[in-house]
Parts: C-alpha cells; structure tokens; sequence
C-alpha cells in the first residue's frame, strides 16, 4: 500500500509542469491557449482586411471591434501616461481614455497596413518578467512586400480570458516608446496639448472630424 502511494505521488509530481502548460489562469501556465489566441486574433484580422466587399469605413469599424475584445486598452493606456497617470484628476483621466482608445487602435491600424500584413507566424514564447504571469508570443509578421518583421506579443490572461497588454516590432516596445513620448509632450505643452495631439493623430474612418 505504501509503495502505491508512493508512486501515485510520484506520478502526481511529474504531472505538474505538463498540466500547467494548458489551461493555467495565467498566460506563462497556457502556453498553447496563448498561441491560439494570437493566431485567431492574427486570422480574423487578416480576413477583415482581405474582405474586399467591405467599405474602408466597414473594415475599420470591424478590426476595432476585433482589437478592443483583444486588447485591454485601458491597461496600455495607463502604462503608457506612467507617473502622470496618478497626477490627473479623475475627468482628465476620462478625457484621456477616450482619446486614447482611438488613439491605440487607429495607430495598430495604420502601422499594420503600412508593413502590408498578410500573415503571421508563431515561432516560440518566452515568459515576461513580472510577477503577473505574462507571456511573450514571438512571431514573423509576413508581409505582401519585403522581409519578415519580428513582433513579439506579450499576452495576459485573466479569469479565463486571454488579451494583448503590450507589443514589441523589431525590438521597440510600444508602451515604453509611447511613454517617453507623451512624458516629452507633457513636459512641453501640458496635459491639454497631449490630448489635442492624441486627437490629431486618429484619422481612421468613422472617426470624429478634427477641429481646425
């Protein structure tokens, strides 16, 4: 009896490691749920685009119902504003979300059809520092023209749901790029001259007009 339970611990105990890279409540403990959830992301993306009975305002309207389920924008937006995230007061925080929501999306947006997106393809992981259990989806972005381009997509998944908090192209992070970004437009025209910014930068279709 005593050997059996032995072994039945034994057996639990290499069991672990195999059961926590699929279906963990962390990203780092899914491995395989993350990279699905890339590729879906990556493949109903692409057919938005490749739609071509779709209107430029349509497709538009669909990749941002696509990337805000994906996406936890709010998490990006926070990060990206940093220290200053904590100075503003509770109706400039507002203000920024809002504008910031078009901001991100109409920006995934252009930078994707500017590198001509046709398809994308996992090539590993890699655990995210932090005790939050993020984990980078590394992929080749392939494109209608040129070279391949390395984006590495780090993934978080919460009570079951998995969504994108961050991404690096070629080695540049979005958010830290953006947070010195806005640390520098802060520091130059103030809290109001980033919004006006922020809002002359979403020209996706549908948007709301710019004001002269």
């Amino acid at each position: 009896m005593k050997r059996l339970i032995a072994l039945f611990s034994l057996i639990t105990f290499f069991m672990q490691p195999a059961m926590a890279q699929d279906g963990g409540d962390r990203a780092v403990d899914d491995v395989r749920g993350s990279i699905e959830f890339i590729q879906t992301v990556s493949n109903e993306t692409i057919a938005v685009w490749s739609d071509s009975k779709l209107s430029e305002e349509e497709r538009y309207k669909a990749f941002r119902a696509i990337f805000e389920e994906a996406t936890d924008i709010e998490l990006l937006a926070q990060g990206m504003l940093g220290v200053h995230y904590r100075t503003i007061s509770p109706e400039q925080r507002e203000i920024y979300m809002t504008a910031m929501r078009d901001y991100i999306i109409s920006e995934f947006d252009k930078r994707m059809a500017q590198i001509g997106f046709k398809a994308l393809e996992v090539t590993g992981t890699k655990p995210a520092s932090g005790k939050q259990g993020h984990l980078f989806v590394k992929t080749e972005v392939k494109r209608e023209e040129g070279e391949p381009i390395l984006a590495d997509w780090r993934v978080r998944k919460k009570d079951g749901t998995f969504q994108i908090v961050n991404l690096e192209f070629e080695g540049i992070n979005l958010l830290i790029t953006n947070r010195d970004l806005f640390s520098s437009k802060i520091k130059k025209e103030g809290f109001d001259g980033l919004i006006a910014w922020l809002k002359s930068q979403n020209d996706g279709p549908g948007s709301a007009p710019k004001v002269p």
